[in-house]
Formats: structure tokens, sequence, C-alpha cells
């Protein structure tokens, strides 16, 4: 009858710890690849923008910049503050020797609604916005370009990495439709006249 209860007990030890050797580790990850993207984050760019439609012929691609802050509730759903800025190049080829080399500064603010499609380490998104900025003209008062400020409505595409819980990269282009360019001598808004901006940012996650 001892026999018999230690055989069994010693079977319920075993069939216990072949359980327990199959149960994966508190700490394991819950699905391959994924990667938590919620919580607040920012993010320093550097990059190129320049301007579309009857605005083209007249201000020159140049340097961008930017800095952003933001939040995700969840690995999908964002929104973000940011500044950007950038320094275009006027076309006065016809006028150099009297206006010298004019350029225009962007400086603007805005807010934005992020959503991302996966919840993996590379992660494709959108974005959606409002902001302002305001135009100086540098050089002196050039005529045809005037000191202004005005509003837009960015739209973007962009491909964040996480490099570690803590380090991530971002690739990010988007397109500004200008809500006035009062800014330009030709104030008529036209269905192409906006302003494109590519980024490279790197940035933290916590």
């Amino acid at each position: 009858m001892k026999k018999g209860i230690a055989l069994g007990l010693c079977l319920m030890g075993l069939t216990g710890g072949a359980a327990r050797a199959q149960d994966p580790p508190s700490d394991a990850p819950t699905r391959v690849g994924r990667v938590d993207w919620k919580g607040p984050y920012f993010l320093l760019g550097l990059g190129v923008e320049g301007y579309t439609g009857k605005l083209a012929p007249n201000i020159n691609p140049g340097p961008s910049y930017g800095v952003f802050v933001g939040y995700r509730a969840n690995d999908y759903l964002g929104v973000e503050l940011g500044y950007s800025g950038g320094v275009s190049g006027l076309s006065v080829a016809d006028h150099a020797s009297f206006f010298g080399t004019p350029d225009i500064v962007r400086n603007g603010g805005q807010a934005a609604l992020t959503v991302g499609f996966t919840p993996t380490r590379l992660q494709p998104y959108v974005l959606g916005g409002i902001g302002f900025e305001r135009y100086s003209v540098r050089e002196g008062n050039f005529f045809r370009f005037f000191n202004d400020t005005g509003g837009y409505a960015p739209v973007g595409v962009g491909v964040r990495y996480k490099f570690n819980p803590n380090l991530t990269a971002e690739v990010r282009g988007s397109y500004s439709f200008l809500f006035g360019q009062d800014f330009a001598p030709t104030q008529s808004l036209g269905a192409g006249d906006g302003r494109y901006s590519g980024l490279l940012m790197i940035g933290g996650s916590y």
C-alpha cells in the first residue's frame, strides 16, 4: 500500500514538473516581433522642404528642421505638438546685383494626430493636423515677398523603428495645404500650391 502511494506521488511530481517546463517565462513577449509603442515621446529632425504650384518658380528648396513631442494612448493612436522651421532662397536671378541673395525664413507650430498600422518594431503610420507659421524675409525688404503669418494643414506618411525600449528613428514625408500666401507675389491660392517636406528624425520614448 505504501509503495503504491509513493509511486502515485512520484508520478504526480513528474507530471507537474513537465507542465511547468512547458509554461513560457513570465517576461516572455506575448507575440513574436511585437513592441510597445504606448507612452510619451520626443523627436528631433533635419531634412529639406520646398514649394509647389505657383510658388515653386519663386522659392527654392532649402533645409528644414523640427522638434516634436507627443503621447501615444496605445500602440496605434497618438497626438503630438511640434515646432518646424525652414530656410528657402528666393529666385531673384534678374535682380541679384541689387538685392543680393534674399531668403525667406519660416517658423511654425502644429498639432497633429498620428495613426500607426502595426504594433511591430517597424511601424508605418499616417498623420494629419493643423498649424500656424510666420514668414520672415531676410536681406532687407525685397519688394516681391513680405513678412506674413498664416495657417496650414499638414498631412503625411512615415515609418518609425524602435531600436530598443527608449531609442527610436523615423523618416517622415508631409505636404502642407496653405490657408494663404500673402508673403508671396502670387496671393491667389491654386489647387497645387503648398509645401512639401521630408525629415529624418531620431528621439526617444518612455
